[in-house]
């Protein structure tokens, strides 16, 4: 292939269904025009394969501007129009069949990833969408009549082109960052990035002896001793440090403070229970059970592993016994029970995020994701400076792109 119509770079989820919307644009008009995915890996579809411990959470039922960050004033007529029910009803016209599962989180019926991919594929032979694979872009140029698309593997001319290489999460799967440097040789910026729903690194030295444990929580970040933002759910202590969807959900906001300030993330190991509520269930523990280790006081409240570092925490010197603390002792457990506190250190890499934070700012597109810098070309997903929470928000984020991105596609080439 030489031409084509509309060429979308990139085969993930924004770029399979930008090709599929423009497809069907063009359908529904009764005019054929050609599209063709180019994707730099052998296959596309390859980080789709990888999303929610390969069951791919694909939309949420509550997905709405809260639960996004970035140019959220810009995106919210985008998500508005794509809410998640059309995303439902889209993917069952392709032939997918989903269910609903806890916190309003979408899965495929058969709760594998492999069946989202399948029936995009499916849907793209159906609609006649070329996909050429193992073509790299390393360049575009725009021309008077449209965009040369180079690649080692061959160059190929396109009347309109869609964006949708991804971001610089997980590059072990094919995200490298290069759709960037594409965007920015053809006019547009990039804000700063970093990696979001990502591992929070602490001193490792608190993480190794915790490793493995997971415990229920409530996670506060505090930036200079003061709150910013309390997230719940289990927190899982890995030995880089503090992983599980609530630790998630802070990263972005390690990412934003960068190094200007002292973080920190707070644990309150049993919210439901107030601080003099522990003491007397401690009280009663020293009093019950002699023999008890001092080092095993929390052990039946909380992970054991995680109530003995509790109690070295807050202890100078943890004695032998239960029976051998002292009542200034109890309290200073009961009250590290609710503030068990941990020195942020930063996040891991590109390769352990789920998303990146930060892209191509959205004021630099119109309302259909159009580049205005550069007309004719589009831009959809993770590239754009748009991210979402943990549960299928990001997912949603890039068929509501592809969707808004490759339908207008469509309707300009039609107009020309």
């Amino acid at each position: 292939m030489d031409s084509c119509d509309i060429a979308v770079i990139g085969g993930g989820a924004s770029g399979l269904m930008a090709a599929a919307a423009a497809a069907e644009e063009c359908g529904r008009r009764h005019i054929y025009a050609k599209t063709a995915v180019l994707e730099a890996n052998p296959r596309v579809g390859k980080k789709l394969l990888a999303t929610g411990n390969g069951r791919c959470n694909l939309t949420n039922r509550n997905a709405g501007i809260a639960h996004y960050h970035g140019d959220t004033g810009l995106a919210a007529p985008i998500l508005n129009a794509c809410p998640p029910q059309e995303i439902i009803d889209r993917f069952l016209s392709f032939g997918l069949l989903c269910r609903e599962l806890d916190e309003g989180r979408v899965y495929p019926n058969s709760l594998q990833a492999s069946a989202v991919l399948d029936v995009l594929r499916l849907q793209l032979e159906r609609l006649k969408v070329e996909t050429v694979c193992d073509f790299p872009v390393a360049a575009v140029r725009k021309s008077a009549s449209g965009f040369e698309i180079s690649s080692a593997s061959g160059q190929i001319h396109a009347k309109r082109l869609i964006l949708a290489c991804g971001g610089k999460a997980y590059p072990q799967l094919g995200s490298d960052g290069s759709g960037y440097q594409i965007a920015s040789s053809l006019g547009h910026s990039v804000t700063k990035m970093f990696p979001s729903l990502v591992q929070v690194k602490t001193d490792p030295r608190r993480a190794k002896p915790l490793k493995g444990a997971r415990s229920a929580a409530a996670a506060t970040l505090l930036f200079n001793g003061e709150p910013v933002k309390t997230v719940s759910g289990e927190v899982q202590f890995t030995e880089n440090g503090l992983s599980g969807i609530c630790i998630f959900e802070l990263s972005r906001l390690v990412g934003e403070a960068g190094t200007g300030g002292k973080t920190e993330i707070s644990l309150d190991l049993l919210p439901e229970y107030s601080v003099q509520q522990i003491l007397s269930m401690l009280k009663d523990r020293k009093e019950a059970l002699e023999v008890l280790p001092a080092g095993d006081l929390l052990s039946g409240c909380v992970h054991k592993l995680v109530g003995r570092e509790v109690v070295r925490a807050a202890l100078s010197r943890v004695p032998e016994r239960a029976a051998q603390l002292k009542q200034a002792e109890l309290v200073s457990v009961a009250s590290r029970v609710k503030d068990f506190r941990f020195d942020v250190l930063g996040t891991l890499s590109w390769k352990d995020a789920q998303v990146t934070a930060g892209g191509v700012p959205l004021g630099e597109t119109d309302e259909n994701l159009q580049s205005k810098p550069c007309p004719g070309l589009y831009l959809a997903g993770e590239l754009l400076n748009i991210d979402g929470d943990c549960g299928g928000f990001n997912l949603h984020w890039a068929w509501s792109s592809g969707i808004t991105a490759g339908s207008a596609a469509a309707r300009s080439l039609l107009k020309s």
